[in-house]
């Protein structure tokens, strides 16, 4: 069963935006899946919040903003095509008054709901294989669905080299969830690390 959870996301990724090419879809599907197995399986989620939640949370966030916009200013020329992202953003639908919506959701709801459900849900799941294994885990599959984003956004060999801070990021905050017993500096950090996402596409795309 545990392997259905996993690549679960990965599915509904795929079906929203690769086969209907539609990011509310998209965002119904996986959105929708992130919320409702925790929630049938009663999961307890931990949101306490103390002065180490809260600094873990910001410094690791603001790093990882900066990261991103810093890598994408430097290397924007070789990183991406402008006209063929908004092209394939079109394709999407991710245009008009819709992005006003979708960009709130990427900033307030995806950091909750993907901790929610890869470090409290899943990692609750798997803890009994140990923490490291847990993390690692939960990281790989939770890096595996952005394979289909960037490797369609970026160039090669950008779209590949781009999932490995996901990867990455999976590990810090599954390690931040293990430390800090809770998901708050996880959700803080993640919604920081959106935002710089965010801060790309109205920098240099939008």
């Amino acid at each position: 069963m545990n392997i259905l959870f996993l690549i679960g996301p990965t599915i509904m990724i795929y079906i929203g935006l690769i086969a209907l090419e539609n990011v509310v879809v998209t965002f119904a599907l996986f959105y929708g899946w992130l919320l409702l197995l925790p929630i049938i399986f009663k999961t307890k989620v931990n949101l306490k919040i103390d002065s180490r939640s809260l600094l873990a949370g910001i410094v690791t966030g603001l790093l990882s903003l900066g990261a991103i916009f810093g890598a994408v200013a430097l290397l924007q020329d070789s990183v991406f095509d402008l006209n063929e992202v908004r092209e394939l953003l079109a394709t999407w639908d991710f245009t008009g008054v819709k992005v006003i919506g979708l960009v709130f959701v990427l900033i307030f709801i995806n950091p909750f709901l993907e901790e929610l459900y890869w470090r409290e849900f899943m990692y609750g799941r798997l803890a009994e294989r140990g923490f490291g294994k847990a993390i690692g885990i939960t990281s790989f599959f939770y890096a595996l669905y952005h394979l289909f984003t960037v490797y369609l956004i970026f160039s090669f060999p950008f779209n590949l080299i781009a999932v490995l801070p996901v990867f990455l990021s999976g590990l810090m905050w599954g390690y931040m969830r293990f430390n800090l017993k809770s998901i708050a500096a996880p959700v803080i950090s993640h919604m920081l690390a959106d935002l710089g996402i965010m801060m790309v596409y109205f920098s240099f795309i939008a």
